[in-house]
């Protein structure tokens, strides 16, 4: 499945939404495209990510430590959003992600995440990403 398909269907819910269930879901949605795209990248390039609950810090360590401030600073983005995607799927007492203006900013952010982590990691710094990622993993204490 192309993970773009879970941002539009997150937009479509913001645009056409009434219910809070649908802002919430939207903003889970929305953090899950980032998610899955910034995996996708990575295991393009090489990097072996889980598939269960670990993958999600291992996405943002990897691209926080790419030696791209660009990268890290959407890496950075992508944990808050990941933290509103908590909030908006288990914190039942949380209303501010059932806002349809909150869940359309996160919404949005999330777009330009995306369009950010794309456009770095298949830019020509590519390889250079990859070597920082490469050397930030062989310093990492093993076991």
């Amino acid at each position: 499945m192309d993970p773009h398909q879970f941002l539009i269907w997150a937009q479509g819910r913001v645009r056409h939404g009434a219910y809070p269930v649908e802002f919430r879901s939207a903003i889970s949605r929305a953090y899950y495209a980032v998610f899955h795209v910034g995996r996708n990248l990575l295991k393009e390039m090489g990097f072996n990510i889980a598939g269960n609950a670990p993958a999600h810090e291992e996405v943002y360590q990897h691209l926080r430590n790419s030696g791209d401030d660009e990268l890290a600073k959407a890496a950075s983005k992508m944990n808050d959003l990941r933290t509103r995607r908590n909030h908006a799927d288990y914190r039942l007492d949380r209303s501010d992600v059932e806002k349809k203006e909150n869940a359309s900013m996160h919404v949005q952010q999330a777009a330009r995440l995306i369009e950010t982590i794309e456009k770095r990691c298949r830019s020509e710094k590519r390889s250079k990403i990859k070597a920082a990622i490469q050397e930030w993993k062989n310093r990492r204490p093993t076991g």
